[in-house]
C-alpha cells in the first residue's frame, strides 16, 4: 500500500532519496528542510510527489486532527 514519508531534515539529499525509492511503496515525501536537485530527479523519475520546506507545525496539525 503506498503511504507518504515525512522525514524533519535540513536537507534530503540523494542517499536518501535512493533509500525512499528502494522501499517501493513511498507515493510522496514531504520535509520540514530542502531536497537537493539530484534528490527531485530521482524523485521525478520514479513518479513520486515531493514538498519541502514544510512547517513543522502543518504535520502537528494533521495529527490533532486524526486524534480527534
Amino acid at each position: 500500500m503506498p503511504y507518504i514519508d515525512i522525514k524533519t531534515r535540513e536537507v534530503l539529499g540523494l542517499v536518501r532519496a535512493k533509500k525512499i525509492v528502494a522501499k517501493g511503496s513511498v507515493s510522496a515525501v514531504l520535509t520540514t528542510g530542502k531536497i537537493t536537485k539530484e534528490a527531485r530527479k530521482l524523485f521525478d523519475e520514479h513518479d513520486i510527489a515531493y514538498a519541502e520546506n514544510v512547517p513543522e507545525s502543518e504535520f502537528t496539525q494533521l495529527i490533532v486532527q486524526e486524534d480527534s
